[in-house]
């Protein structure tokens, strides 16, 4: 009779049991899915998620198993926050998941500054003839990909690629190309402070006695500062020597004035306000206006200089 009983209770128990080693396992395998799902959602690659996963399924295993996997929608993914989608999926906010988050975001970010930086090459190359393309990619394959952006800003339209004289494309270097950018960048923020500074200088002159009335091109010269233009000059002076630091060392056996091919042209590490966007396309196109704006403007003010030369008054 005894070991009747103990026959019955291990009947009874054996069913709960293997129903509970079922259960476990299809917890696990629903928490991988899962997690494989919203690895996908956040573009991590196979290496980062294997690096995170098994932690996670450590955490989300059984415990897991009770919450239902949200349904996928189709069309355009919406953009949620990382933290609600883990809370989504039975993930609670531990120090692994937001190790996770971190992990997934830098990959999400590297993966799509790539993105953009391939879009914006082929958007620049593509109006190029066959033979000018070739001999623009050899020359900025030499440089970094960071400095490589830069050089590609300012193809815009309607212009497109406009180099009538052939500076990008004839013997030359990346080193040497990312100086005449570094040029046209300096030049063209200085443009764009002349253009303002004539236009407002000449109508609002309150300095120095607001006696100075005559056109820009003369008005440094009816200052004090004119007796002291070497002072003047050398306080000028001071922040071009920081460029010498951005070029290579022809005592190496570098050509002169080429750039280190990690330097991003126009970038001096000032931006007090925070103007730098963090978005790669936001920055490209914040490139293309710079680029765009300074040249307009050094044409402008060439052109009020030249007026002014010609006619001895001022513009207004």
């Amino acid at each position: 009779m005894m070991q009747l009983s103990s026959f019955v209770l291990l009947l009874w128990f054996l069913p709960g049991g293997a129903r509970r080693t079922t259960r476990v396992e299809k917890s696990l395998r629903s928490a991988q899915q899962q997690i494989n799902t919203l690895a996908d959602g956040f573009e991590t690659s196979a290496q980062s998620r294997d690096a995170w996963i098994p932690g996670l399924l450590h955490r989300a295993g059984p415990r897991g198993a009770h919450h239902t996997v949200p349904r996928l929608r189709s069309g355009p993914r919406r953009a949620a926050s990382p933290v609600a989608s883990l809370q989504d999926y039975g993930i609670t906010s531990t120090p692994l998941a937001s190790l996770a988050i971190t992990a997934m975001d830098a990959n999400s970010r590297r993966n799509r500054g790539q993105d953009v930086t391939m879009m914006a090459a082929e958007d620049a190359l593509s109006s190029m003839d066959p033979e000018t393309r070739g001999k623009f990619e050899k020359v900025i394959s030499e440089v970094d990909d960071e400095a490589r952006e830069g050089l590609l800003a300012g193809i815009t339209d309607p212009v497109g690629f406009f180099d009538p004289l052939a500076f990008a494309t004839t013997d030359i270097s990346g080193g040497r190309l990312l100086f005449y950018r570094e040029v046209e960048l300096k030049h063209g923020r200085l443009g764009m402070l002349a253009s303002l500074g004539i236009l407002v200088g000449e109508q609002f002159h309150p300095l120095f006695g607001g006696d100075i009335d005559v056109p820009a091109y003369v008005a440094f010269q009816q200052t004090p500062l004119q007796a002291f233009w070497p002072a003047v000059v050398a306080a000028i002076a001071i922040p071009e020597i920081y460029s010498v630091f951005s070029f290579q060392d022809p005592a190496a056996g570098a050509a002169k004035w080429e750039m280190r091919t990690d330097h991003v042209a126009g970038d001096i590490g000032f931006d007090p306000l925070g103007l730098k966007p963090a978005d790669p396309e936001e920055l490209r196109e914040m490139r293309n206006k710079e680029l765009n704006n300074g040249r307009l403007a050094m044409i402008g003010a060439a052109g009020m200089i030249a007026q002014e030369l010609a006619s001895g008054q001022t513009l207004f």
